[in-house]
């Protein structure tokens, strides 16, 4: 008689660090829903604008919200918003540590 032995084995899939890219626009939340950039205020429209231009023209490559203790949950949301937008993928930095936010409608 002759023996089968099956052997199994486990293999786990390592998720890779979320990447803004080599140029990200990093933006902070502003009072009354808008969002500041390169030192100028936008609203969530203006914003998805302003990046999606300088996507085209400087190669941003991400968007970025620099997460605070005023950040809100809407304040992800918008730029979410934002950076669908201007067709990028969108981040939050919180404590140093970069997460990726993903909207499904």
């Amino acid at each position: 008689m002759t023996a089968l032995v099956l052997a199994t084995a486990c293999a786990s899939v390592a998720r890779s660090e979320p990447v803004a890219g080599e140029l990200p626009a990093e933006i902070s939340a502003a009072l009354g829903g808008e969002f500041i950039w390169r030192g100028r205020t936008y609203t969530v429209d203006r914003m998805g604008d302003a990046i999606r231009a300088a996507k085209h023209s400087e190669g941003i490559t991400s968007v970025v919200l620099l997460y605070d203790q005023e950040t809100t949950v809407q304040d992800i949301i918008d730029v979410a918003l934002i950076s669908r937008a201007a067709s990028l993928p969108a981040f939050y930095q919180q404590d140093g540590k970069l997460n990726h936010i993903e909207v499904n409608r």
